[in-house]
């Protein structure tokens, strides 16, 4: 068998290894240079060689800034071969560098399509779930233990590590709570786990739903944390819950005339001491505003074929909606007390030169002409 001495050796495996690459001897150092390639793009670089385990680099412009600290990495991991040397230098620029080789994406295709199947089979109360055509996106429709039905869609990124991501769900949750993962079944359980969370939640809500004459929202779902509740003819309240804890005193406001909202006021501030949090929720609420239970509006009349104004629409267009919110603005006259939805308001006002501040509008009633004021609608700062 032929004997290779380490020089001819290392030679060798540098020209299989890296053929783009040459050695020079110049007044006793050794010098490799040439090209590597990396991501199918060629970097020219030099190595000298100045002792058994020493080497010094250069790099080209474009990627000097990778040098020092690829050079402090070199120096604890010691080697006495080029070859080593040049594959750690490879391996250290492609984690640096982003690859201009498009990705087939075949292997994240296998691994979504096995999840998918693993998720179907591993779960029973799953009602309904559907991979896209393109899996692009998964969407899944599950049951709890009151057998309400929850939908989620999880999108594939297939620009990221994590690639099953949940962007749609109907829970009063914010999405950066749910985090990204390279499971399905994982991102799955954090959806079920925030459901079973909110069990008291959609309980109380269904309670309030079924038990008063709910205004806003007027299709509620299971997002909606807030519900704006009929009080009276000129009177309303809108109860908002903390999902994560509904047997705290919830943030309830009053819309209507002065007198009655202050009423109310004064009602809860003498009852938010008897609150007990061990006790029912909803009974507490009830408790709370000095009420046995909530009053049930009646039904709207007709006359003829025009619908009479009800209590509480809006006195400029006269409807209770506007792009699906209420009136929130009630004249303080009491000889008035008409009701505004804060764009109408707002656009009245202007066009008949009110004065406008920094955050509001202040002119007169449309109806008693006595002050009012009316915040700037969003959209309008």
């Amino acid at each position: 068998m032929m004997n290779i001495n380490p020089v001819d050796k290392d030679e060798i495996e540098l020209l299989l290894n890296y053929p783009l690459m040459s050695k020079s001897l110049q007044d006793g150092t050794i010098t490799y240079s040439g090209f590597i390639e990396i991501n199918n793009t060629d970097y020219k670089v030099s190595v000298q060689q100045v002792s058994e385990k020493t080497f010094v680099l250069h790099l080209p412009h474009n990627l000097k800034h990778l040098k020092r600290k690829f050079s402090n990495i070199m120096q604890q991991q010691s080697t006495n071969s080029i070859v080593s040397y040049l594959d750690s230098l490879t391996v250290y620029i492609k984690s640096k560098i982003p690859s201009s080789e498009p990705s087939t994406h075949c292997d994240i295709y296998k691994q979504v399509l096995h999840e998918y199947y693993e998720l179907t089979r591993f779960y029973v109360n799953l009602k309904k779930c559907h991979l896209a055509r393109d899996l692009s996106k998964i969407n899944i429709s599950t049951e709890d233990d009151q057998n309400r039905t929850h939908s989620v869609e999880i999108t594939v990124n297939y620009e990221n590590k994590d690639i099953f991501q949940i962007t749609d769900y109907d829970l009063p949750q914010d999405k950066d709570i749910l985090k990204a993962s390279s499971n399905l079944r994982e991102v799955y359980e954090q959806f079920h786990r925030s459901v079973d969370n909110l069990q008291s939640f959609f309980n109380l809500m269904e309670v309030v739903d079924t038990n008063s004459c709910i205004l806003d929202p007027v299709h509620p779902k299971k997002r909606h944390n807030y519900r704006r509740i009929w009080i009276g003819e000129n009177i309303s309240m809108i109860l908002t819950v903390d999902p994560l804890n509904v047997s705290r005193i919830p943030e309830i406001k009053f819309l209507g005339p002065e007198p009655l909202v202050e009423a109310y006021r004064t009602t809860i501030n003498g009852n938010l001491k008897k609150w007990d949090q061990n006790n029912d929720t909803f009974s507490e609420i009830l408790h709370l505003i000095g009420i046995t239970e909530f009053p049930q509006k009646k039904a709207t009349v007709n006359v003829g074929d025009d619908l009479l104004i009800m209590s509480g629409d809006c006195n400029i267009c006269y409807s209770s909606r506007l792009n699906d919110k209420l009136p929130e603005i009630i004249c303080k006259n009491k000889f008035c007390e008409n009701y505004y939805h804060t764009e109408c308001l707002y656009e009245w006002l202007m066009s008949v030169n009110a004065r406008r501040f920094f955050t509001e509008v202040i002119g007169n009633c449309p109806n008693c002409e006595k002050n009012i004021t009316c915040p700037i609608p969003r959209q309008m700062t």
